[in-house]
């Protein structure tokens, strides 16, 4: 088979839309970032599944239950307990009764649990320090993409919802205020949003996927807004 003919069957098989090549450039940081992750479990005596509910638990600053646990990172019940058994039995977590309920149990790191998820939270940086190379719009324009990618995959049930601007009852149009009002305001620029509650202002390179200030909006509030941020 020649080279051309090889070239072409490879796009037969993997397409060649340019959603097909994205899909195929996740595909492979995936298995860098997989390799990495498991090197980095490895030499800490955990696994990535173990690694990623302590760094889950340092981000939510608070106690969760197994079953919050299981939904956020798209673990089945089963896998959430015994990664959770495991890493209680490393002292790295501690079980307590759940503030909103005492009849319900909810996990917490343990001081030892809380570096190895710091430690934990490192081994990514190898793509940060990839990203670094490009420019700033261009940093701008991926992490853009991969924002609205996200939110369309939550959208599809094929994602676990996450505590970000697109689903926040806080995140609104910068203008949305003067609107309020009756008063007439400056327009804003198209990715001009702002969050009510921290009171600043928001565009498409600083809008969050995970804010611990998130409170989650109705119905309405998502529709609105993801019509807005599909215009970015």
């Amino acid at each position: 088979m020649t080279k051309v003919a090889q070239v072409l069957d490879e796009v037969a098989l993997y397409g060649d839309h340019p959603a097909d090549r994205i899909t195929q450039g996740l595909l492979r940081l995936n298995t860098a970032m997989r390799n990495r992750a498991w090197n980095w479990a490895e030499s800490a005596g955990l696994t990535p599944t173990q690694g990623e509910i302590l760094m889950l638990l340092m981000q939510r600053k608070k106690p969760l239950r197994l079953n919050d646990i299981a939904r956020e990172t798209a673990l089945t019940a089963a896998t959430t307990s015994d990664a959770v058994s495991t890493l209680e039995e490393k002292g790295l977590l501690e079980k307590r009764r759940a503030l909103d309920d005492r009849r319900a149990l909810a996990v917490k790191l343990t001081p030892r649990g809380r570096t190895a998820a710091k430690r934990a939270a490192q081994w990514p940086g190898f793509v940060s320090g990839a990203l670094s190379a490009l420019r700033d719009d261009e940093q701008t324009a991926v992490y853009s993409g991969l924002f609205k990618l996200i939110r369309e995959l939550e959208i599809r049930g094929t994602m676990p919802a996450h505590r970000m601007c697109g689903t926040c009852r806080w995140f609104e149009p910068a203008n949305a205020d003067g609107a309020r009002r009756g008063t007439r305001a400056k327009v804003a620029k198209p990715d001009s949003f702002r969050c009510v509650t921290l009171d600043q202002a928001l565009d498409r390179s600083t809008l969050r996927l995970d804010c611990l200030a998130y409170e989650a909006g109705d119905v309405g509030t998502h529709a609105r807004n993801w019509k807005l941020l599909k215009q970015i």
